[in-house]
C-alpha cells in the first residue's frame, strides 16, 4: 500500500513539473528575493531581470542585484548578461557575463544614490563570469494585459576574474516572472 502511494505521489510531482513550461511569451519582468554566500559570509538582497524569448527553447536576460553582506556590511551589485536554454518542463541552464560593483559603508551610506547607480568614483568595479540553473513552475494566471504570471527559481554561481575580492559569489533567488507577449 505505501508503495502504491509513493508512485502516485511521483506520478502527481512528474505532471505538474511537466506543466512548468512557461515559454509562449516573447517579453518577461521577473522580481527575485536572494540569498546565498559569498566565500564565507551570508548575502541577501532583491533583484530584477528583464528578458526576451528568441524561440521558445532559447532566452537571453540582463538581471542585476542589490546584496547587502552581513559580515563586512558592503552592498554588492552584480549586474549579469545571460544567454539560458529552457527545456520543455520548465528547467532551465544558463551563463554569461557579470560585473560586480562593490560598494562599503562609508560610500553608500553617504552617497546613497551613486552607490546604487555605480556611478560614484570610488566604487570597487569586477567582471567575470556566470551560470545558473533553474526552473519556472506552473502558471497561476493566464489572462489579461500580463499573459502569464508564474513563480521561478534559481540559482547562480558568479566568480569574477580580478581577484581583490572575494569569490564566489552564489545566490538562490525565487521570484515572481510575468510574461508580457505571447508568441503567435
Amino acid at each position: 500500500m505505501k508503495t502504491a502511494k509513493s508512485v502516485a505521489l511521483c506520478a502527481m510531482i512528474i505532471v505538474q513539473t511537466v506543466k512548468g513550461q512557461n515559454n509562449n511569451h516573447k517579453i518577461y519582468l521577473e522580481a527575485d528575493l536572494c540569498a546565498g554566500i559569498q566565500q564565507t559570509s551570508f548575502v541577501s538582497g532583491v533583484s530584477g531581470a528583464i528578458g526576451f524569448f528568441l524561440t521558445k527553447n532559447h532566452s537571453f536576460d540582463i538581471r542585476a542585484k542589490e546584496l547587502f553582506n552581513f559580515s563586512d556590511q558592503n552592498i554588492i551589485g552584480p549586474i549579469t548578461f545571460n544567454y539560458r536554454y529552457n527545456f520543455n518542463n520548465g528547467l532551465f541552464i544558463g551563463g554569461g557575463f557579470a560585473h560586480h560593483h562593490e560598494v562599503t559603508p562609508s560610500i553608500y551610506i553617504p552617497h546613497p544614490v551613486e552607490a546604487a547607480m555605480g556611478s560614484h568614483r570610488d566604487i570597487f568595479h569586477r567582471t567575470g563570469m556566470d551560470v545558473e540553473v533553474g526552473y519556472n513552475f506552473r502558471a497561476f494566471a493566464k489572462k489579461g494585459f500580463f499573459s502569464i504570471i508564474y513563480p521561478c527559481a534559481n540559482v547562480v554561481a558568479t566568480f569574477m576574474f580580478i581577484d581583490q575580492g572575494f569569490n564566489p559569489l552564489i545566490t538562490a533567488n525565487v521570484g515572481i516572472r510575468i510574461g508580457l507577449k505571447k508568441f503567435n
